[in-house]
């Protein structure tokens, strides 16, 4: 270039013609040439052709010669000539001119860069001269035709492999004397190495950086000189293309010419999997026409062997386009694949970007790829499925099945957020214009959120239709156990006894058909039936066999989690915990919110039996954290029953009474958990010094039960817990009689339920009598692995020890408590009982000063209330002697039981018997407590 400079300075002038691919840095030779001409005192004219302007008559020859600093008379000439040819285009409506108008225009255009050359040397620079017009490339010609004895440099720049209108000026050009062309490569790694030295000398400077550059790159200086860029910002050890790579793929996509920018587009659509003969079909064009642009993308590297370098790269030229055309070109791509024959799953991933398509084969496509998708686990790809099917203006059957499908996989990650379907399937349930399945799966969703009559109306409708019953499309049980289902699932609605009944009595008919081939909703139905009755070694076998033989997914999630509540109920914890532990993992690879909240939740209940309090809080904790509240529909009541369970349990009151805020469905007290709820709220009750309110509840499950023919002690032992209320009224006779009837409904056998009863039992009895039976629930609590329960039959156990004066004993038991309690989750004690005090859990050892601070902590009317407690006298009978209210006596009872740091009514007596002694002694303590109780 500088060797043709200097012959132009000597009167031999020449055209030099530079070509490369798209950004293989021509524009920055041109400048960089530009700027040693003007220092070696040449004029140096430069202009730049656009794609937008290649129809601007004289567009390019006009910015050299009026954007120059010509003399007045050749500025004007000029003006006047390049204006004279675009009036003439705009007169006939066309970009060309007339030929007599060309003929005399050119030669007086060309004659003013001429006389130019005259004083001094002229370089005329045009850049991308592939979207000149076609009247400067006229110019151009002429001048190159005339230099052989002029000072007049013509540089031009041009893409290679596109075929335009500067193909023919190349053609004609290369015939002349004087005409060189130069051709830039891609960088080799040497150049990509120089390049990282020049831009990044702060980067490593190892061959894998250069490696993956110029794999990545190509060799390209512009895209080159972006991940260079991106890879100082990032400072990754590995090159990551960012803004700076998808923004130079997006400059080099609209510096190419227009059908290698729509070859790039519709492969960047189609993605790595596309044909050539499908990607022919997309862009609507000629095989030879997209095998030239992939030849040039090739060489400019964004491409290799017609595919993209880095996914980035493809990324990067989606965004480029308009999401108009975009759109466009997924749906012709979504209709060549299908005509191609290719998957479901491949072609819906262009439907769902692709502007709507009308047309019967998209919708079915729609949802068998969403059906596809939901049996391998990916619901997003599922869920987007089904709503663009929702919103592609199918007619109203087809919308329904939509609805019903998208309904279905919505319910996986929170079923609030496609409950609002649920109005309109119910109405086409009712009128008979939804399909089998859908109608089954509808009445599972509306049992979820409580709606346990537009079940059965639902169910009503598919009998009244003549929907098929059974399985295989024919008339049989299929709809009768379903009702048999809903009156399991919801024993309180009424008619659910008889409906569970009249079941058993078919079950009992048809038995020798074999349970084994009934579906796993039927086969738990009966499981139900058969733990009411008794919970024997049979309904383990039964549950085991459920839980092996069923595949866990969206219909018969319900049926296992029923069978592991079956396992905890005939009291197999272990086996119900290896069960669920093997569910939740299933669950959690599979990537299913609901079926984890749902597998967590019932983990935390039975870690809630076994006496783990705090695995049983954080796994509650995970269950709300999986799906909020509200997709929980009535079986929030699980998760919230084990987190007031643990609450209460720990000590921790205010997070029990919080716990107590969160809303319950009224349909969840038909069902089992909501008696778990209430026997959970009874406890904290209770723990809170409110036993009328907890007795209110217990009793409340009672009645519940006994009216649902539900009454089952291994769910709720209500007799238990209200024996546990009226122990701390101090009404010890029903307290006896009533866990002996616990006792008694439990039957025969050794389970958690006889250890629990056998405690509270124990505690209606003198400290002697106690001891035979507290030994007996700790054998059995031991053996069935209840270690919270454990702990505190033990904790009974040192009491009664401590109360017959066998002080070793109980400070040896005592201690075992407390062990057990801190494994269960329960905080050591703020103050560690001394070692000759035998304190028990709960406990702490009190002296004279201690007894006197507690003392001084009591109010007037707590102590009034304290002290006729410890007499004996029921919250009844202490309201009417101080005139007070039965809702002031509990409320005064429970700060003075925090104060004194006691748990029950029993201990009253001996924490204030302690402050008497201590203030009536020679050495007792005087002050403002002692005052109160002297005055009490």
């Amino acid at each position: 270039m500088e060797s043709m400079l200097g012959a132009c300075g000597a009167g031999r002038g020449g055209v030099l013609w530079v070509s490369g691919a798209v950004a293989s840095g021509k524009t920055a030779l041109l400048r960089a040439f530009g700027a040693r001409a003007t220092a070696n005192g040449a004029l140096f004219l430069q202009a730049t052709a656009s794609e937008s302007e290649s129809v601007l008559p004289l567009g390019v020859l006009g910015q050299l010669l009026l954007g120059a600093d010509l003399p007045e008379a050749d500025a004007e000439r000029a003006t006047r000539l390049v204006e004279l040819i675009a009036k003439d285009a705009q007169r006939h409506g066309t970009p060309e001119v007339s030929p007599a108008l060309a003929m005399k225009v050119i030669p007086e255009l060309c004659g003013t860069v001429l006389k130019l050359a005259e004083k001094r040397p002229v370089v005329l620079s045009v850049d991308a001269v592939h979207h000149a017009d076609s009247q400067s490339l006229d110019c151009l010609l002429y001048l190159a035709r005339r230099l052989d004895v002029s000072r007049v440099l013509v540089v031009l720049a041009g893409n290679s492999g596109f075929p335009d209108g500067s193909q023919q000026l190349q053609v004609d050009l290369l015939r002349l004397s004087g005409v060189r062309n130069i051709r830039l490569r891609p960088l080799r790694r040497q150049g990509v190495a120089d390049l990282v030295s020049t831009l990044g000398p702060d980067l490593a400077q190892g061959r894998k950086l250069v490696a993956d550059l110029y794999r990545v790159g190509g060799g390209n200086p512009l895209l080159t000189q972006a991940l260079i860029e991106d890879q100082r910002i990032s400072d990754a050890p590995a090159l990551v293309p960012g803004d700076a790579f998808a923004q130079a793929v997006n400059t080099a996509v609209y510096r190419s010419d227009a059908s290698a920018r729509h070859t790039v587009w519709g492969l960047a659509v189609l993605g790595s999997d596309g044909s050539l003969a499908e990607l022919v079909e997309v862009l609507g064009t000629t095989r030879e026409a997209v095998q030239r642009g992939l030849r040039a993308l090739n060489e400019a590297g964004l491409l290799d062997n017609g595919r993209f370098r880095h996914e980035a790269g493809r990324t990067a030229a989606l965004r480029s386009m308009e999401p108009a055309h975009h759109a466009h070109l997924e749906a012709r791509a979504a209709q060549v694949l299908h005509e191609h024959g290719a998957a479901a799953t491949v072609v819906v991933r262009h439907l769902v970007a692709a502007e709507p398509v009308d047309a019967p084969w998209a919708l079915r496509t729609l949802l068998d790829a969403a059906e596809r998708a939901l049996a391998d686990d990916e619901i997003e790809l599922a869920l987007t499925c089904l709503h663009t099917a929702r919103d592609s203006g199918a007619d109203a059957r087809q919308s329904l099945a939509v609805k019903a499908e998208l309904t279905r996989a919505g319910w996986r990650v929170n079923p609030s957020a496609v409950a609002q379907n649920l109005p309109e399937l119910t109405a086409a349930a009712l009128g008979g214009r939804l399909g089998t399945r859908h109608v089954d799966e509808l009445v599972g969703h509306l049992l979820w959120f409580g709606k346990v009559d537009e079940a059965l109306d639902v169910v009503d409708a598919a009998e009244k239709h003549g929907a098929p019953s059974g399985p295989d499309g024919t008339k049989g049980p299929g709809l009768d156990n379903t009702r048999r289902w809903i009156a399991c699932a919801y024993p309180g609605r009424p008619g659910s006894v008889a409906a569970r009944r009249e079941g058993t009595a078919r079950h009992d008919d048809a038995a020798h058909t074999g349970d084994l081939t009934r579906s796993p909703h039927q086969r738990t139905a009966n499981l139900i039936e058969t733990v009411l009755e008794e919970a024997d070694d049979g309904v383990v076998v039964r549950a085991e066999q459920i839980l092996q033989s069923t595949r866990l997914d969206d219909r018969t999630l319900t049926a296992l989690v029923v069978a592991l509540r079956c396992l905890v109920l005939a009291d197999r914890l272990d086996k119900a915990a290896l069960w669920c532990d093997t569910l939740l993992q299933e669950a959690t690879e599979r990537r299913v919110p609901m079926w984890q909240a749902l597998l967590t939740s019932a983990k935390a209940r039975m870690d809630l039996r076994a006496g783990r309090l705090a695995a049983a809080e954080e796994s509650a904790r995970s269950a709300l954290t999986l799906v909020p509240a509200e997709g929980w529909g009535v079986a929030i009541a699980s998760p919230v029953t084990t987190s007031l369970h643990v609450s209460t349990a720990l000590g921790r009151l205010d997070e029990a009474a919080a716990q107590l805020a969160v809303p319950i469905p009224d349909p969840a007290f038909q069902s089992p958990d909501g008696l778990l709820y209430l026997q959970a709220r009874g406890h904290y009750y209770l723990a809170a010094g409110r036993p009328y309110a907890a007795l209110d509840d217990f009793h409340t499950c009672g009645d519940l039960m006994t009216r649902w023919n539900f009454d089952l002690p291994a769910l709720v032992p209500w007799r238990t817990d209200a024996a546990q209320a009226y122990l701390s009224l101090g009404d010890d006779d029903r307290a006896l009689n009533l866990a002996e009837e616990e006792l008694a409904l439990a039957g025969p056998g050794r389970s958690w339920v006889h250890g629990v009863s056998l405690r509270v039992l124990a505690g209606a009895l003198a400290p002697r009598q106690r001891l035979p039976l507290i030994g007996e629930a700790v054998e059995i609590l031991q053996e069935r692995g209840h270690q919270f329960e454990l702990a505190r039959a033990i904790a009974d156990l040192a009491r009664a020890h401590r109360e017959l004066g066998d002080g070793g004993r109980a400070r040896a038991l005592a201690r075992k408590a407390q062990q057990l309690e801190r494994e269960c989750g329960v905080p050591a004690p703020r103050t560690k009982p001394a070692a000759d005090t035998g304190s028990l859990p709960g406990e702490r050892p009190w002296n004279a000063h201690d007894t006197q601070g507690a003392a001084v902590e009591l109010t007037d009317a707590e102590m009034r209330v304290a002290t006729l407690a410890a007499d004996g006298y029921t919250n009844r009978q202490i309201a009417e002697k101080l005139f007070i209210t039965i809702s002031t006596v509990e409320q005064h009872l429970t700060r003075s039981y925090r104060k004194l740091a006691v748990r029950r009514r029993a201990d009253l007596a001996s924490r204030l018997s302690f402050v008497a002694v201590s203030c009536g002694g020679e050495e007792g303590v005087h002050g403002e407590g002692c005052d109160r109780l002297r005055a009490v």
